[in-house]
């Protein structure tokens, strides 16, 4: 922690309580088209990349599933339910924004999200200069649980990846920094902790305001 040159920040369930969102937005949509989403099975795609969302599904709906036979309800149900609950900064992103400035450690923003999304949220949020740059899973071959959107962070960021730390709250996104060889903290939002989260994991805290607790007590060491 001590030598940590970039911070590579998840998105949603993260920085954003979306994963709520769109949970919900999910299961409406889903439910329109004939299937029941538990959430039981939706933490098994969190974090994960459309691929791996569509092979998940697949595995358990059948091979006739689709995400094209529902995108549009699930983006029309999500937008409803954004307009009507708003877009929640999780606790401690302020604190942690303003502490790994005064280090001057870099900031980034990588996730599953497309490219709009993520603009979107950082810019209605006021989050989006507070970063030096943001990407999306879209623009690696392969999504998360692979390691190539970190992978790709840290070489736009000019950083190793032993210097380099990723905050997520998945097990998908887990298993890509682990992949990656960049230590991870965890914050678990829907998903609980299991073995191989606590295995795999640098930390895993109850929120960013423990990472803001773990960046203070390395400076005393």
């Amino acid at each position: 922690m001590n030598q940590l040159k970039l911070m590579i920040f998840d998105m949603d369930g993260l920085l954003f309580d979306t994963e709520r969102i769109a949970f919900q937005a999910l299961k409406k949509a889903m439910k329109n088209a004939g299937y029941n989403l538990t959430l039981d099975i939706y933490r098994k795609i969190i974090g994960a990349g459309n691929q791996e969302d569509e092979k998940i599904l697949k595995s358990v709906y059948g091979e006739k599933f689709s995400f094209n036979l529902i995108v549009e309800d699930y983006l029309y149900e999500s937008e409803k339910v954004l307009k009507n609950d708003g877009l929640k900064i999780m606790k401690g992103v302020p604190e942690l924004l303003n502490m790994l400035d005064e280090r001057k450690i870099k900031k980034c923003v990588a996730s599953s999200s497309s490219l709009e999304t993520i603009d979107r949220y950082l810019t209605m949020t006021n989050l989006k200069a507070r970063f030096d740059f943001y990407m999306s899973g879209d623009e690696v071959t392969r999504g998360k649980p692979h390691p190539d959107i970190f992978l790709e962070a840290c070489k736009r960021a000019n950083v190793t990846p032993e210097l380099a730390m990723v905050l997520e709250d998945s097990p998908n996104g887990l298993r890509a920094a682990y992949q990656a060889g960049i230590n991870c903290i965890v914050v678990p939002d829907l998903v609980e902790p299991d073995e191989e989260m606590y295995i795999k994991t640098y930390r895993v805290v109850d929120s960013l305001v423990e990472v803001c607790d773990l960046l203070t007590a390395q400076e005393s060491v």
